[in-house]
């Protein structure tokens, strides 16, 4: 577990304690996602590389507040200002995607992540949906991406589960069985 990880952890709990408690769980995981989109800028980026122990995350707090506009809470900013007051910020990532784990752990969701070469019809998808709710017990939600490196076959990721149904794989595996 990486340091940011660790320090992560407090933070994503706490906010999604209280987010759990006032009922606005899904308002937060909007707010962090615009706190993302953030993230992503140039700027925001450059002011990120240059923190270290000793400045002040205050620069990059009034940055991600005046970018964020109208779209925080007083509580979510609060929440960041504290996260800066500690000099937290740095992980604050971790902490976006470890509220997003923990929101979804509650609501028993699990996003899959299928690549395939091409898109894959309704049948399929309603098959996949439903053979991995069965395998996991949660409701899934399936996001596709497409690869046509792949050539053909699939490969699904569910939580820290990788299903390897490619082509490529499967020639992998059998030569590896033919030379045993």
């Amino acid at each position: 577990m990486s340091e940011l990880t660790e320090v992560a952890q407090p933070y994503a709990k706490a906010a999604f304690d209280y987010a759990k408690d006032a009922g606005s769980l899904e308002d937060w995981q909007q707010m962090f996602a615009i706190i993302e989109l953030v993230m992503q800028q140039p700027k925001t980026q450059l002011l990120m590389s240059e923190l270290d122990e000793e400045s002040s995350e205050q620069p990059l707090l009034d940055l991600i507040l005046s970018a964020s506009g109208e779209w925080l809470d007083k509580y979510f900013e609060n929440f960041l200002k504290v996260m800066a007051e500690n000099q937290r910020l740095i992980a604050l990532s971790d902490v976006i995607d470890q509220f997003r784990q923990l929101k979804a752990d509650y609501e028993q969701v699990m996003t899959v992540t299928v690549w395939a070469s091409e898109p894959l019809d309704e049948a399929q998808k309603a098959q996949l949906i439903e053979a991995l709710q069965r395998k996991h017990g949660k409701a899934v939600t399936l996001e596709q991406q497409l690869d046509p490196s792949l050539v053909g076959g699939v490969v699904i990721k569910a939580g820290e589960t990788v299903y390897d149904g490619s082509i490529q794989a499967n020639i992998e595996r059998l030569a590896t069985n033919l030379h045993v």
